[in-house]
């Protein structure tokens, strides 16, 4: 009869033959306090769940645009000012008649003094009342602006300003929007603006991480369990992965107390910290089970696992943790919480594979991790040596593999040439999305009301009559530039060179005559205010080369430019200046890191090439789809704008490049641990492939699965992320690791393991990592038949 799970036994002496070294003494320790340090783990989720369950209401979405920029410069500026600047709030109040009839007139009128009146709220402009703040007296309403009304007469425009506080901007927001957009009497309103698109984009992201959970769930738990062959061996990484997520949710919400957090880093969290806790699992496990086959003691076996697999693991970390601190360097919100997010992660899924699985081994007994219902598949697929029998096909043409695999990864990133940069607009929504076609209507019907340039003349104003005139020179010479609509500003409104009429500034002439032209403020204590309405679509190149042009035409006083064109490129100069810094952190960090591994000059320089390549592929063939529009059919749709968001491929790098190095590891571990057994490096490429292959290519079925589900999502930059990686990830199992790697090792031959003399003398000597192959005094058929 099978003997029931040992449960929780301390284990007071552990086998200390041949298990020297800090993870060994780990792993004693751990075993000798599997109770306390399962406790322990279950308090820490606990807690952290606890302090963490308020996050998402502190985390925000921006994060996207570049700190300490002239275009950021322009929007703080212009937040001094109450009706300063794009409003990111507007509603389009539709009628079936006229908006200028009685009914129509007093339901817009309700609803702007419902709107100005609402706590965030800093004013209010609109068709029917003219700019308003919560505090404003309710004067005579000026002459109707024509440019707040459709050219059909039947749609006018409501803008609103909130408080500069991104936070309390989508609080704001969110209530607002579920209050305006009922429909009050003949008007129907719908929301347009950047916290619209926001609101929307955060409605669809929750919805669809939702819809993943729902289809990831139960085909991962599936896989988990076909990979760790019992239900609870498969529990395990689900117990690393609590642990790494919950953990990392509750330094996130600490960190929100001292600066912005963005939401798209908790929205990465799950994946990531499940993705590395089946990794780091299984790489344990798997070699519990193989020392355990082999006829070391139960004890023995976990000791030795830790201090290989283990070491593995601790590299890996180290290794994913570094490259990810290279998102330090760029001053953008989103990169420095993804690299918190990251760094978090990452750590405790390695600490917690490192305490949690030899505890759960010692506390459960040996039979948690023996239990094996495919063991006998797995014997029998490890027998046949399908890995190992790959390797040697590939070994013996290693130059045709090498120029074959490598001309299809070329290939592939051909299309990365034609890449032209942007950022996510309302496009990034579904196309039946109604914020999208309210942006289409906006930019249809009211052309000249979005502000395509803000120009900023920082601490000048046109004082006196020389003042007057110097800026309406400016003005004059500005609106005459190709692609500009219309310019507003202190000395009236303009277009194609020439004035059209002054502005109405309510709060000094409550009873203005002639046209009104927006009935904003332009001049504010920090200077002076010129809005231009630009025809070209923001981050096109026409668009760029107008904002080009402006900042080129002398003015009045030095000027700035603010603006989502400007921002984008403020944000991509940045980018690209620190991009560079960035990936020599990854490229340093990466290089010393396995020259301490592998104690060899060569492999991780191979590493590093070959996994850039394999990206670039992959990026290749994200501008294939994302950009030029292909394949949709089979990645779902999505609006094709005929660029990429700029934080598009820097994402999915330090993802893709994550679970790349942790597969590369793993495999350089099992040939480097091979070689220096065989001193053979074509015998120890093939049996380190067939001993990595199975769990690499079992942990990158499981990712696939989460990322794939992901995938499914109608925010276009999640679904880019995911098919991104996805493809990577791809890549990786089927060509880079079994076919281009054994060809490079083969052809480097004696070059794999060369190291310079100077070197070989400072670095640390390897452990001695040989398995003690002694049996157990009591083994039985099932333990010794168990497998990886």
């Amino acid at each position: 009869m099978e003997e029931p799970l040992v449960m929780c036994e301390q284990s007071q002496h552990p086998d200390r033959a041949h298990t020297p070294g800090p993870l060994a003494a780990l792993a004693r320790w751990t075993v000798r306090r599997n109770r306390l340090v399962l406790a322990a783990a279950a308090l820490f989720v606990a807690i952290a769940g606890f302090l963490s369950s308020d996050v998402s209401a502190h985390l925000g979405a921006g994060g996207w645009i570049a700190e300490d920029t002239p275009s950021a410069r322009v929007r703080s500026m212009l937040g001094e000012a109450p009706h300063g600047g794009m409003p990111p709030l507007l509603f389009l109040a539709r009628t079936t008649n006229s908006v200028d009839d009685a009914p129509a007139r007093a339901a817009g009128i309700r609803l702007v003094e419902d709107l100005r009146h609402e706590a965030g709220v800093t004013a209010v402009d609109s068709y029917w009342t003219g700019p308003l703040s919560p505090a404003t007296e309710v004067l005579p309403a000026p002459p109707p602006d024509p440019l707040l009304r459709s050219t059909d007469g039947r749609t006018a425009l409501v803008a609103l300003w909130f408080e500069a506080d991104e936070r309390t901007q989508l609080d704001v927001a969110e209530r607002v929007l579920a209050r305006a957009t009922e429909r009050d009497g003949p008007l129907e309103t719908r929301a347009a603006g950047q916290a619209a698109v926001t609101r929307a984009l955060q409605l669809h992201s929750e919805q669809d991480l939702l819809r993943t959970e729902l289809l990831a769930m139960p085909a991962t738990l599936v896989l988990l369990l076909l990979v760790f062959g019992s239900v609870p061996a498969a529990l395990l990484p689900l117990a690393v992965g609590a642990v790494a997520v919950t953990g990392t949710t509750a330094i996130l919400r600490a960190i929100t107390t001292v600066t912005p957090v963005s939401a798209f880093a908790l929205s990465l969290t799950t994946a990531v910290g499940l993705a590395l806790a089946v990794d780091y699992s299984l790489f344990i496990v798997a070699r519990y089970r193989e020392e355990r086959a082999s006829g070391l003691s139960h004890d023995r076996a976990l000791i030795h696992a830790i201090r290989t697999a283990g070491r593995t693991v601790a590299v890996s970390a180290g290794i994913v943790a570094a490259a990810l601190l290279g998102l330090l360097l760029f001053p953008l919100t989103l990169m420095r919480s993804l690299a918190i997010a990251g760094i978090s992660v990452v750590l405790l899924a390695a600490v917690a594979s490192l305490l949690i699985i030899p505890a759960a081994l010692a506390c459960f007994g040996e039979r948690l991790a023996s239990r094996d219902v495919l063991a006998r598949w797995r014997r029998a697929a490890r027998s046949a040596g399908r890995w190992r029998a790959l390797a040697t096909v590939v070994m013996r043409r290693p130059l045709a593999v090498f120029t074959l695999t490598s001309a299809l990864l070329l290939l592939l990133a051909l299309p990365f040439r034609d890449v032209a940069f942007s950022l996510s607009d309302e496009r990034a929504l579904p196309p039946h999305s109604p914020v999208v076609r309210a942006m289409h209507d906006l930019r249809t019907d009211f052309p000249q009301v979005g502000t395509g340039v803000d120009v900023v003349l920082p601490d000048w104003h046109p004082t006196g009559r020389d003042g007057a005139a110097r800026l309406d020179a400016y003005a004059r010479q500005l609106s005459g530039l190709p692609g500009v609509q219309g310019l507003r500003t202190a000395t009236g409104t303009y277009l194609n060179g020439e004035p059209l009429g002054p502005v109405c500034v309510r709060s000094s002439d409550p009873a203005p005559k002639g046209p009104c032209t927006g009935l904003r403020q332009f001049t504010f204590p920090s200077g002076t205010w010129l809005a231009i309405s630009s025809k070209p679509r923001p981050y096109s190149p026409q668009g760029i080369d107008l904002l080009q042009s402006i900042r080129a035409q002398p003015g009045p006083a030095p000027a700035i430019t603010g603006g989502v064109t400007a921002e984008f490129l403020d944000t991509r100069t940045v980018v690209f200046q620190r991009l560079p810094g960035g990936l020599a952190a990854v490229a340093l960090a990466t290089l010393a890191l396995l020259l301490v591994f592998t104690r060899s000059l060569f492999l991780p320089v191979k590493a590093l090439l070959i996994n850039l390549l394999s990206l670039t592929a992959t990026f290749g063939a994200m501008i294939f789809i994302f950009q030029q529009g292909h394949l949709r059919w089979l990645v779902g749709d999505f609006t094709v704008t005929g660029t990429t968001d700029l934080m598009l491929p820097l994402i999915a790098f330090f993802l893709a490049f994550g679970l790349s190095m942790d597969y590369e590891i793993l495999l350089l571990a099992r040939i480097t641990e091979a070689y220096h057994r065989t001193r053979d490096t074509t015998r120890a490429t093939a049996e380190g492939l067939q001993a990595a292959a199975p769990l690499f290519t079992a942990s990158a079925a499981v990712v696939l699965v989460v990322l794939l589900a992901l995938a499914v999502t109608e925010v276009a930059m999640m679904k880019g992320i995911a098919v991104t990686v996805a493809l990577s990830v791809i890549l990786d199992a089927v060509v880079i690791r079994p076919l281009l790697v054994p060809a490079v090792m083969k052809l480097a031959g004696a070059a794999n393991w060369w190291l310079p003399a100077p070197l070989r003398l400072r670095l640390p000597h390897p452990p001695d990592l040989s398995s003690p192959r002694h049996p157990a005094t009591s083994v039985t058929a099932a333990d010794t038949s168990a497998s990886t």
